[in-house]
């Protein structure tokens, strides 16, 4: 038997991120999560360290995962893995570099 401390699992559905005074993201089931930290890298989905692992099913792979790292979109969690697959976002000062070397 473990003694490691096991993940809650809460399935899918929707979540919402909460901002200040308590960061924080609610999942379905009303469970609250504290973000350690949060990766302001697409503009489509957030990207988020959680204080406690939780097991969840991926919106976009349909998975089960186990994680402290969790993506945000469309008020839907994704895995780590999908969440990279969604690829690389360019920003207006790239699409202004591009065209100049054109």
């Amino acid at each position: 038997m473990s003694s490691a401390p096991q993940a809650p699992p809460v399935g899918t559905g929707w979540v919402h991120v909460v901002g200040d005074p308590s960061h924080r993201i609610v999942l379905a089931d009303g469970t609250a999560v504290e973000i350690l930290a949060s990766y302001p890298v697409r503009p489509d989905a957030g990207l988020y360290s959680i204080a406690t692992a939780i097991e969840f099913g991926c919106a976009q792979c349909c998975q089960g995962c186990e994680a402290t790292l969790v993506a945000v979109r469309d008020h839907q969690l994704l895995c780590p893995g999908c969440y990279g697959s969604l690829g690389a976002v360019q920003t207006p000062s790239d699409e202004t570099q591009e065209q100049s070397a054109a």
